[in-house]
C-alpha cells in the first residue's frame, strides 16, 4: 500500500484521521455503490416494520417472522457487501483497478468467517457488558478491527478475535479516540442534512408537495449520507488496521 496514505503505528490521533480522509477521497466515487447497497441491506427490517404503521419498541421486540427473515437476511448481506466495500478499498490503495468479480469471489471465501466472529464478538460484546460495562466497551473498541483481520489474514473466528485485541490494546485509547471524533462528524454531519431537508420539506410544502414524496426524499438523503460515512469508516478501520500491525 501506499505510503503517503497510510500511517506507521506511532501516528498521533490526528495523522490516523488525516490518512483516513485521504483514503475516503481516493476510494470514495468507486466505493459509493456498494455502500449504498450494504446500507439499504441493513435498513430491511427497518423499512419493512415503517410499512406496517406500528413503533418500534426494543424493549419488547416484533414478533412478526417477516421482520426477523429480513433482519437475517440483511445481516448477511450486509457483511458480504461491507467486506466487498472494504477490499476495493485496499484494491484501489494498491493502485489496482477494481475488479468486482475478483472482490465478490474474495469476500464470499471469507463471508462464513465474517458472520461467525461477527455473532462470537457480539455474544462477547453482550457479556462483557452484563459483567461490568466497562469489559463490552474495551471489546467493542478492540473489535472495530475484525472486519480487516478476518478478510486480510488467515484465522479462525476465535483466534480472529484474539488477534483484534492484541492489535488493539497497546493503542487502546487512540483507537478510541479516533472513532469517537468520527463519530461525533457523522452525526454532526446528520444533524446539518436534517436542519436542510426540514428547511426544504417547508419549502416543498408550501408548493403542495405530496408528504408521501417528501417522506421518500428524506429517506434517500438518510441513505446516501448512511452510505458515505460507511466508506470514511471502512477507510478508517483500514487505516487503524495498517497502522496497528505494522508495528505488532
Amino acid at each position: 500500500m501506499p505510503e503517503p496514505l497510510l500511517p506507521p503505528g506511532s501516528a498521533a490521533v490526528n495523522e490516523l484521521m488525516d490518512a483516513a480522509t485521504r483514503v475516503f477521497r481516493l476510494t470514495l466515487a468507486k466505493s459509493l455503490p456498494v455502500a449504498m447497497f450494504a446500507i439499504l441491506l441493513a435498513a430491511l427490517p427497518q423499512m419493512y416494520w415503517l410499512t406496517t404503521g406500528k413503533p418500534m419498541d426494543l424493549l419488547h421486540p416484533p414478533m412478526d417472522p417477516t421482520f426477523w427473515v429480513l433482519s437475517v437476511v440483511g445481516f448477511v448481506g450486509y457483511q458480504l457487501l461491507a467486506a466487498v466495500l472494504m477490499l476495493r478499498q485496499r484494491t484501489l490503495l494498491l493502485g489496482r483497478a477494481p475488479d468486482l468479480h475478483l472482490e465478490f469471489r474474495a469476500a464470499l471465501a471469507r463471508w462464513p468467517m465474517l458472520i461467525l466472529t461477527s455473532m462470537l464478538g457480539g455474544i462477547l460484546i453482550f457479556m462483557g457488558a452484563l459483567a461490568l460495562l466497562l469489559p463490552g466497551i474495551f471489546a467493542v473498541v478492540c473489535f472495530l478491527l475484525l472486519r480487516p483481520v478476518v478478510l486480510f489474514e488467515s484465522r479462525d473466528p476465535w483466534s480472529a478475535l484474539v488477534r483484534c485485541i492484541q492489535l488493539v490494546r497497546p493503542r487502546w485509547w487512540k483507537v478510541l479516540a479516533t472513532w469517537v471524533i468520527a463519530a461525533l462528524v457523522f452525526v454532526i454531519c446528520v444533524v446539518a442534512v436534517s436542519a436542510v431537508l426540514q428547511i426544504l420539506e417547508q419549502a416543498f410544502t408550501a408548493v403542495a408537495v405530496r408528504p408521501a414524496a417528501l417522506s421518500a426524499f428524506a429517506a434517500a438523503c438518510s441513505l446516501g449520507v448512511q452510505a458515505v460515512a460507511w466508506v470514511y469508516f471502512s477507510a478508517l478501520w483500514l487505516v487503524l488496521y495498517s497502522a496497528a500491525s505494522s508495528s505488532a
